[in-house]
């Protein structure tokens, strides 16, 4: 018996073993970087007690180590945080994002020094980008912001965009992977009509969308297996003026497949119980 039990304590932790072996801890490291200039330009919408000004780029980003994303993927964050198709190497697009001055690529006689700091300065531009992550047994999320001011400007920009990673089946979930997206912005109009926890939104949609049979379709989504939700997040004047601040509209999984099938994918990924079947939309 005593054999038996230890047969059954070695195997268990074999499995255990197995098991971590091929969903191993998600683990990340830390990059970061900064860098600023002094720039002139002949700008006519600048004042010329604002020329010259700072420019300042910078990045605070947790980023997955060797082996915890597939190629494919980390290319696919490359570009959502770095804007940057051309390279999946991280090290080698944020040395092109600091040294970019985005908003000035087509001013002439720009004129540009590099320097330590831009701190100080009452008028400087500046470009930040920030991110964090959300891991759970299957899914990884991560959610990258960028907070952007114009020097001049009557206030800055601040984007979030979120990628979600399946760590079992290895790839980059998109809204696609869950509905049919061809479908979904009648749906989502119905949402912000219909759903209490949407009525913020609702309150603040732009003329043209009250009247509107539908709302545009985002695949920037945050997934929550846990409540069974789909949060669509829209960026700064997609849908809501600036004060509205950015506009989530929550998707319940239970009532968005009374309105649009789930794929076979999103079914797995819920579960059964957390959807209405197709057979039973019929009865």
């Amino acid at each position: 018996m005593k054999n038996y039990l230890y047969l059954i304590l070695v195997f268990s932790i074999l499995i255990l073993t197995a098991c971590n072996q091929l969903l191993p801890p998600f683990a990340t490291f830390n990059i970061m970087g900064s860098q600023s200039f002094m720039v002139k330009t002949d700008d006519p919408y600048l004042p010329e007690e604002m020329n010259p000004f700072g420019v300042e780029n910078r990045y605070e980003l947790v980023w997955p180590q060797k082996d915890m994303l597939t190629e494919e993927a980390e290319r696919e964050l490359i570009e959502q945080v770095f804007g940057d198709s051309t390279t999946s190497s991280v090290n080698e697009a944020a040395e092109r994002w600091l040294n970019n001055l985005w908003l000035y690529e087509d001013t002439k006689a720009l004129e540009t020094q590099s320097v330590d700091s831009v701190t100080g300065r009452d008028t400087y531009t500046y470009s930040h980008l920030k991110n964090s992550i959300q891991s759970d047994k299957e899914l990884v999320t991560f959610i990258n912001t960028q907070e952007i001011y114009i020097a001049g400007a009557a206030h800055g920009g601040y984007y979030v965009h979120y990628l979600t990673y399946d760590r079992k089946e290895k790839r980059v979930v998109h809204l696609s992977d869950l509905v049919d997206t061809s479908q979904l912005g009648e749906v989502i109009l119905r949402a912000v009509e219909d759903l209490t926890v949407n009525k913020e939104v609702l309150d603040c949609l732009f003329d043209e969308f009250k009247t509107a049979d539908r709302l545009p379709v985002t695949d920037n989504f945050l997934i929550d297996t846990n409540r069974s939700t789909i949060t669509l997040v829209y960026q700064q004047y997609d849908i809501t003026p600036y004060a509205c601040g950015l506009p989530s509209v929550v998707m319940p999984i239970f009532w968005l497949s009374k309105h649009l099938p789930l794929t076979p994918y999103a079914q797995k990924l819920f579960g059964e119980g957390s959807y209405l079947k197709e057979d039973a939309k019929k009865n």
